[in-house]
């Protein structure tokens, strides 16, 4: 019995300790970038394993990559390649970039009214500078994380929603950037078809070789927006899968909304490009 109330007492005393212990995800970085003519923040995550190993890590780029994003995606990330859940994925180094104009970096094409069959669904000081965010990352960030961590050629771009519009264009425009896409509900609806029209374009054969999930929501209750949306962002998939040497897919989400997809997105997103049994 003396025992028994020895190790209760230890325990009691001990649990405080462990819950002062603070709990840290990633740190703050920024870069003050000649491209964009501004500095730019971005967060990093370390896998566990990264201070006590030699070994090199993929590197996945989260686009609108706020604080919340960025802790829930690690979660999710963390969760999955670690032995506590069966060392699913790949464990990998995270850069989050979060937004200083979201609609001016992650937009293809220059728009002050964005319309869709003759209505105005919202209108924008800045638009159309994909091209020179996409420089940014290729020449600026993504050579600074290289030189300063160890990474390996496995590259991935997540993006949703504007995010995921600038994901699919950068993989028309340089797809050899990234090695990987995780598409999340894009904004397809965008000028009219764009995405669909820039691979048309000139009616080339474009040929992709990187690896894509793309993941749909279900907005019928958007109406005409929602379902326009899913055709044509559906049809700009199916033709990256069809003209891909890469395995690829699509998945929709039913029961899922495009505020609600991302975290099943991001599950069955990281076990798709980032299996264990792809070493």
């Amino acid at each position: 019995m003396k025992k028994l109330v020895a190790a209760f007492l230890i325990l009691l005393f001990t649990l405080p300790v462990f819950a002062d212990d603070s709990i840290s995800l990633g740190t703050t970085k920024s870069l003050e970038s000649k491209i964009m003519a501004e500095n730019r923040p971005y967060m990093v995550y370390l896998p566990p394993s990264y201070g006590t190993s030699e070994n090199t890590y993929p590197v996945i780029y989260l686009l609108d990559g706020d604080i919340h994003r960025f802790k829930g995606f690690v979660g999710v990330l963390e969760s999955l390649s670690t032995e506590t859940l069966g060392n699913q994925v790949q464990e990998a180094i995270v850069i989050a970039i979060p937004n200083t104009n979201r609609s001016r970096d992650l937009t293809p094409s220059s728009l002050i009214e964005w319309k869709f069959k003759g209505r105005v669904l919202e209108t924008f000081d800045q638009t159309g500078n994909a091209k020179q965010f996409a420089k940014f990352l290729e020449n600026e960030l993504i050579p600074t994380v290289d030189t300063t961590y160890r990474t390996s050629k496995k590259r991935v771009l997540v993006g949703e929603s504007f995010g995921g519009l600038f994901a699919a264009n950068t993989l028309i425009e340089s797809p050899s950037v990234f090695t990987d896409y995780l598409i999340i509900d894009p904004t397809s609806l965008w000028d009219n078809d764009y995405l669909n029209r820039a691979v048309n374009a000139g009616n080339k054969d474009i040929k992709f070789n990187s690896r894509v999930y793309f993941a749909f929501a279900n907005n019928s209750h958007l109406g005409d927006i929602g379902l326009t949306n899913y055709e044509w962002g559906s049809t700009f998939a199916s033709s990256v899968i069809d003209n891909n040497d890469a395995i690829s897919e699509q998945q929709f989400f039913e029961n899922e909304t495009h505020g609600t997809v991302a975290f099943l997105a991001w599950y069955n997103g990281l076990k798709t490009l980032m299996s264990t049994t792809e070493h």
